[in-house]
């Protein structure tokens, strides 16, 4: 769990240097560090969630927590879930879309909305970042 955790939160640094690449105009190396990224936290994702699934649901996991029955730990673990799931799916279709579009149109029609989309997706991946070092510290007990 701790490693998926690191993953998560180190994520947004990674995509953030592929945007920087992209800057440099040097898309290759920006596709290659996204798609990269992207891999690994898709592992990591389902890595947690056979963890999850294999330890009897994310209530075992945070039963023991103080914090477990709270209204912030359930709406923080709600939002985390909901905006990961969000910000994943749309990861990937960004992810699959420009994919298939490289070195045909890119950069080019579709880099107006890709660029966009970089960017939600960058928040997404702070915010769940961020909820998800928060619902680990509570699940702890360690805040």
């Amino acid at each position: 769990m701790t490693a998926v955790l690191l993953l998560t939160i180190f994520s947004p640094f990674g995509v953030y240097y592929g945007i920087n690449l992209s800057k440099k105009k040097d898309y290759h190396s920006h596709k290659k560090t996204q798609n990269i990224i992207f891999y690994l936290c898709v592992i990591g994702v389902l890595a947690l969630e056979g963890l999850i699934r294999y330890s009897g649901g994310s209530g075992s996991l945070a039963a023991k927590s103080d914090y477990y029955e709270t209204s912030f730990f359930t709406f923080t673990l709600i939002s985390h879930i909901f905006v990961a799931v969000l910000t994943y799916l749309l990861w990937t279709v960004l992810i699959i879309l420009s994919n298939r579009k490289f070195k045909k149109s890119l950069p080019g029609k579709l880099s107006i909305v890709h660029k966009r989309l970089g960017y939600i997706i960058l928040g997404g991946l702070i915010y769940t970042a961020l909820t998800a070092l928060i619902i680990y510290l509570m699940t702890l007990n360690i805040i």
